[in-house]
């Protein structure tokens, strides 16, 4: 790509990101008139996320787009330029106070929200809605004659909430994927079936407020809020959050959700906006943990199934793998093929030049194998030089163009070592290959047959495939 055409894209991208502001901060006024209760400023929350997700964003132009965003709406909706500047100014300083304190969080523990993060994020967006607070209070004040213990508390309290419900959706939003990984329709309905139960039971909770009204209707939905993030991931547990907290703030607004106390007073304001955002954090956080314990298992499953130094299957894997796929319907009346393949001289490989010159060529050799075999094929590492590879519904002449295509990957790989005689150290197998023999044949006497026609490979001279 040209230097033009990449300044063309930053371009692009700074522009988005100003519309993007602009329209979050009209939706933000517009909001306004709904009353205090209901006043919720998505736009600095939303900037928050985006330039932790998109640390490129973060710079001179990504600044000036988002204020230019910010300043526009206001003077679209009738505010002067100096107050249009001020505020925009409160608003900026309060997303770079979380940035700073973000700094240290790396794109994975973002991205993932993992737990160890989730304390400094949220210090983040506590001292960052503190500084908006204590900002603004001070220029409302000054420019609109307000109070500046309100102003700073319905605008810390509104920040707080904005980026408590706000900032786990963006952060936790799965990347866009290629037209061509898209799954179908009926794969994306079976996935998201499970999804639905902790959707309709947070709609009931509503459906239950609306009808029995009352103060209590509040906490209706934190049960099915719990289950969600027992149940389903990370970013639908935010969207699910964000659903309970406007619902609670519009049903206040309107008055479909009646509060036994003064809802203009400032106190009350406070305490009624720290309890909506701190029921939204409870499922985050659970979500949060939820999802590091299945990437815990996940971990802990691959190391259980795989050898370490290869990545493929280990032995009692392979091998549990293998009778499975053996005995499954989808094989019946087509035969599979058992490949062994064994490294050779590996004894001598090791002795001339080491243990990390012989473990680079098992690591080389298993890639190389991995490589040449079908994402449907299973292969293992059976033994200390030896491999094993399961190739469903094969053909002779399939098998040959494999084992073909095995041999060259691995001749053409070729390792630097320290030798006086040799620059390079070439690197060969000998694979023996059976063919399943009818419905009886187990995978046990598969093996058999295919070590001794590696064998017979090898005392053929090595380098070649044999097949009994």
């Amino acid at each position: 790509m040209s230097t033009r055409s990449v300044e063309q894209a930053h371009l692009r991208h700074y522009g988005l990101l100003a519309l993007f502001v602009l329209l979050l901060s009209l939706i933000g006024i517009y909001w306004r008139p709904l009353g205090q209760l209901s006043t919720l400023w998505p736009a600095n929350a939303v900037l928050l996320g985006v330039f932790l997700r998109l640390p490129q964003l973060v710079s001179a132009p990504g600044w000036i787009a988002a204020a230019a965003g910010l300043i526009l709406a206001d003077l679209l909706t009738g505010s002067p330029l100096l107050l249009a500047t001020s505020l925009t100014a409160v608003n900026l300083l309060s997303v770079f106070v979380a940035l700073r304190i973000c700094s240290s969080l790396t794109a994975t523990q973002l991205s993932e929200m993992r737990p160890d993060a989730l304390p400094r994020l949220f210090l983040a967006m506590l001292t960052a809605s503190a500084a908006a607070g204590v900002s603004g209070g001070l220029v409302t004040a000054r420019l609109l004659g307000a109070d500046p213990w309100d102003a700073g508390v319905i605008w810390g309290t509104s920040e707080l909430l904005a980026y408590i419900i706000l900032v786990p959706c963006v952060l936790s939003a799965p990347r866009p994927r290629t037209s061509s990984a898209r799954d179908s329709l009926p794969v994306v309905a079976r996935r998201l079936a499970p999804k639905l139960i902790p959707a309709a039971s947070l709609l009931a909770a509503f459906l239950a407020g609306l009808f029995i009204g009352g103060p209590g209707v509040i906490a209706f939905p934190v049960s099915a809020l719990l289950v969600c993030a027992l149940s389903c991931n990370l970013f639908q547990t935010s969207l699910l959050t964000l659903a309970f907290s406007l619902w609670t703030l519009l049903g206040i607004a309107f008055g479909n959700i009646a509060m036994p106390f003064d809802t203009g007073s400032t106190i009350e304001l406070l305490s009624l906006r720290l309890g909506v955002a701190s029921t939204a954090l409870a499922p985050i956080v659970v979500a949060s943990v939820m999802a590091a314990r299945e990437r815990n298992l996940a971990l802990m499953r691959h190391l259980a199934e795989h050898d370490p130094l290869t990545g493929l299957l280990n032995r009692r894997t392979f091998h549990q793998r293998a009778q499975a796929l053996l005995a499954a319907d989808d094989t019946r009346g087509a035969p599979a093929a058992i490949l062994m393949v064994d490294v050779d001289n590996f004894k001598l490989i090791n002795d001339t030049y080491g243990h990390a010159v012989g473990d680079a060529v098992l690591s080389r050799v298993a890639r190389k194998l991995r490589e040449s075999l079908r994402s449907t094929d299973l292969c293992g590492r059976v033994g200390g030089e030896e491999f094993a590879a399961l190739i469903p519904h094969s053909t002779p002449a399939q098998i040959e163009s494999v084992t073909r295509r095995i041999h060259e990957a691995i001749r053409s790989e070729q390792l630097r070592v320290s030798d006086p005689h040799a620059d390079h150290l070439r690197v060969s197998v000998s694979i023996g290959a059976t063919l399943s023999q009818g419905e009886s044949d187990d995978l046990r006497s598969m093996l058999h047959r295919a070590d001794l026609a590696m064998y017979a490979a090898k005392q053929a001279g090595r380098d070649q495939t044999r097949m009994l």
